[in-house]
């Protein structure tokens, strides 16, 4: 998932977390380890966020495994999606964790993982996955350890508007669409769409969400660069994302521009959910989004689908490469006794196929693709049914927008600064990737 934290608050962040480690986090330990009993009565808590809203993941998760061990006794402990990360800081520093709880992306996986030492080991459980292709664990792995195991796995794809494709007169995507593809269809689009009745003063070939710097810096990374190249500060990669896409894109109207979708904090799925672009590069939680906003009046009802991020020319190898970071469920070191094996038993349950069969009929991207799971996802009410975003969803190779190093969130600091200025076009995207190649090889 994209994230906005400041640079500013790394220090801070990071003093926390050191604050605690050097308090001796550990009381439960492997040492201490019991093995997970079915038959005692046990209570474990569980973090999360949004508890309110409907189909809410962590409650369906919680509701499942209580279902599943009824002796288990799962008590959820809200926090906010938007300053979760400051939120779980504050509660590690303090020792006040729930038993097992969420880690929202990777930008800051290391700092919990590595430096606070509030983070249980979980080799035990990820050993039940190693070896399944139904599932990728290996984000979570550093220096051979598990501190976590993903329950969720989006992936940025492209959402197209079928009826508005259809109504100018524009082949819909199939698929197989390079960025220069992407580029003259969005054109053609600017062209067709006000004579379909569109209006080319609010309605949109496409849209952007350029305040997240992930677009297209992830995507870049993802495609074209690699963990290597952005650890060194190597940016060099990025240059014709920003150069042949997102800057033209918003120079020639065919999206929001940065400077305006930040002003006004334009809403994503407005853009898209009430025909204001008739595409949008986003991560497959939106599904959902689409969905709701249909049924409950708060978006227009249109056909729709998704398809596979264009991609660089230069892969041919048939599988379609895209990002997003995992978001996975860790356990608070400190647990201890049959509090810490049911919340590492809920960590290995909610990776697996059950878990994310639940999760699917909630219109949610798992982590487990397995045939049951994708069967069970486009079972659920309003899921595009056509072939193209069957196989969008379930066949794909996805990086991490977050490679795990321990400078991941000063990197992306430097980078967020450098996406600022090129998309305000206060700088060039020569000089503003190179000021944040520069910074980061000072990091070491």
């Amino acid at each position: 998932m994209p994230n906005n934290i400041r640079i500013t608050a790394t220090a801070a962040i990071t003093a926390a977390l050191l604050a605690l480690a050097g308090c001796g986090s550990g009381q439960g330990g492997a040492s201490s380890a019991e093995t997970f009993d079915p038959n005692a009565k046990t209570e474990i808590t569980l973090g999360g966020w949004s508890l309110s809203t409907a189909n809410n993941e962590f409650k369906t998760l919680a509701d499942g495994f209580m279902k599943k061990y009824p002796n288990v006794t799962v008590t959820l402990k809200e926090y906010s999606a938007d300053d979760f990360d400051k939120q779980m800081t504050t509660d590690l520093s303090g020792g006040n964790m729930p038993d097992a709880f969420p880690i929202k992306n990777l930008q800051k996986y290391y700092l919990y993982a590595k430096e606070s030492g509030a983070l249980a080991d979980l080799n035990s459980v990820a050993a039940t996955y190693r070896d399944d292709k139904n599932i990728d664990i290996s984000q979570y792995n550093i220096d051979g350890t598990y501190y976590a195991l993903p329950y969720r796995q989006d992936l940025s794809v492209l959402f197209y508007n079928k009826t508005m494709f259809d109504k100018a007169g524009v082949a819909v995507p199939d698929g197989t669409w390079t960025w220069d593809d992407y580029m003259r269809t969005a054109r053609e689009l600017k062209q067709k769409l006000p004579a379909a009745g569109y209006d080319p003063a609010s309605v949109y070939p496409t849209y952007h969400h350029s305040t997240w710097q992930a677009y297209g810096q992830a995507i870049a990374t993802a495609q074209a660069g690699d963990a290597d190249k952005f650890q060194a500060g190597d940016f060099d990669y990025m240059k014709d994302y920003y150069n042949n896409v997102f800057l033209p894109a918003q120079d020639e109207g065919l999206t929001i521009s940065y400077n305006t979708a930040n002003a006004t904090k334009v809403q994503y799925a407005a853009q898209f959910d009430t025909e204001k672009a008739a595409m949008m590069l986003m991560d497959t939680w939106q599904v959902g989004g689409v969905i709701t906003d249909a049924q409950t009046g708060n978006g227009d009802k249109f056909e729709w689908g998704i398809a596979p991020l264009p991609q660089n020319a230069s892969n041919t190898s048939g599988t379609p490469v895209t990002y997003g970071d995992p978001t996975g469920f860790a356990v608070f070191e400190n647990s201890s006794g049959q509090k810490r094996a049911a919340a590492m038993e809920f960590v290995k349950w909610a990776a697996g196929e059950e878990a994310s069969a639940l999760l699917a009929q909630t219109h949610s991207t798992p982590s487990y693709f397995s045939q049951k799971v994708i069967d069970t996802y486009f079972a659920a009410e309003g899921v595009p049914q056509d072939e193209l975003s069957r196989t969008t969803w379930s066949k794909h190779t996805v990086k991490p927008e977050n490679p795990v190093t321990a400078k991941t969130n000063e990197i992306q600091g430097n980078l967020k600064i450098a996406h600022s200025t090129i998309m305000t076009e206060t700088g060039s995207v020569d000089a503003a990737l190179a000021k944040a190649s520069a910074d980061t090889k000072q990091l070491g």
